[in-house]
C-alpha cells in the first residue's frame, strides 16, 4: 500500500512539473501579443512606419549656405529607448523602431534591432518597462525575443 502511495505521489508531482514545463514551452513557442496585436504584426507595422519616416528628405530649394550646390539629404531623428530598456536587450546597436505598450499584462517596450548576422531579418525584443521608474536604472527584464523577416 505504501508503495502505491509513493508512486502515486511521485506521479502527481511529475504531472505538476510536466504541466508547468508545458506552459513555459507554450509561452516561449508563441510570440504572444503586444498591445493587443501579434508581436510579428506590430514589428512589421513599426518597420513600415519607420521606412517612410526614416527615408532621407531633401530640401525643396537650395539655401544661401549651399551656394547652389546640391543639398545633402537630411535623415530623420534616431529611434531612442530608455537606457535600461536598451540594456535589457543585451545589445548596444541603434534600434530600427520601438514602441511602448503592454505585453502579458505588463508595461513594456517593443524594440526592433537589425539581426546580428542576417540583413534580411530583424530581432524583436520585448522588455519590461518598470526599469524606467526604478532608482539606479537597472537593466529591464527581457520578456520575449524573436526573429522575424525584415519585409
Amino acid at each position: 500500500m505504501s508503495v502505491l502511495l509513493l508512486q502515486s505521489g511521485t506521479q502527481m508531482s511529475a504531472d505538476s512539473g510536466a504541466t508547468k514545463d508545458a506552459s513555459v514551452s507554450a509561452a516561449s513557442g508563441d510570440a504572444g501579443e503586444f498591445s493587443g496585436e501579434p508581436v510579428q504584426e506590430r514589428v512589421h507595422t513599426l518597420l513600415s512606419a519607420g521606412v517612410s519616416s526614416a527615408e532621407p528628405r531633401m530640401e525643396n530649394a537650395p539655401s544661401a549656405e549651399s551656394d547652389g550646390f546640391p543639398v545633402s539629404p537630411k535623415s530623420s531623428p534616431a529611434v531612442s529607448v530608455p537606457s535600461c530598456v536598451q540594456r535589457g536587450t543585451g545589445r548596444t546597436d541603434q534600434p530600427l523602431a520601438s514602441e511602448e505598450g503592454r505585453y502579458a499584462g505588463t508595461d513594456a517596450y517593443l524594440v526592433v534591432l537589425p539581426h546580428a548576422t542576417d540583413p534580411t531579418r530583424v530581432q524583436a525584443y520585448v522588455v519590461d518597462a518598470t526599469c524606467v521608474d526604478a532608482s539606479g536604472s537597472p537593466a529591464g527584464d527581457l520578456l520575449l525575443t524573436r526573429t522575424f523577416p525584415r519585409d
